[in-house]
């Protein structure tokens, strides 16, 4: 089950950051970029609760507090997107920022908040990723 649930996550990471670039490209009205993420949020929902729903899992409050905490900070991350994209800051600036920030903050808050530790081939993926972010943002 839950390697479903990391390929419908892997599958369409970054989609919804395209469709706001597309947004702010467009000219289309600022308003618009609310609908729009609410349709996307509504489908990952119903993507990962369905699955849930039809397996018999239930979900306990610290899973609901984790996930709306980790709902809410996505949807700030979204929005503070669009709007940086809309201000007519160029994309290639908007997406590193942002994706390096994903991996900053979930690298950050694995050692802090659960206190995981890196062993050499996580600590070379995150290093790589970062590598790789900084490539696509000066390319």
């Amino acid at each position: 089950m839950w390697f479903l649930l990391m390929l419908v996550i892997l599958l369409t990471n970054g989609i919804s950051a395209f469709g706001l670039k597309m947004i702010a490209g467009w000219g289309l009205p600022e308003t618009v970029k609310y609908p729009y993420l609410t349709v996307w949020y509504a489908g990952g929902l119903a993507a990962i609760a369905l699955p849930m729903l039809l397996k018999g899992m239930r979900v306990g409050k610290t899973e609901l507090l984790w996930g709306g905490v980790a709902g809410i900070l996505s949807i700030g991350g979204q929005i503070a997107m669009a709007v940086a994209l809309s201000s007519g800051v160029p994309g290639h600036v908007v997406f590193p920022i942002a994706i390096g920030g994903s991996i900053f903050v979930v690298a950050l808050a694995g050692r802090l908040v659960f206190g995981e530790r890196m062993n050499t081939p996580t600590a070379l993926g995150v290093a790589l990723g970062f590598i790789a972010v900084v490539l696509l943002g000066v390319s």
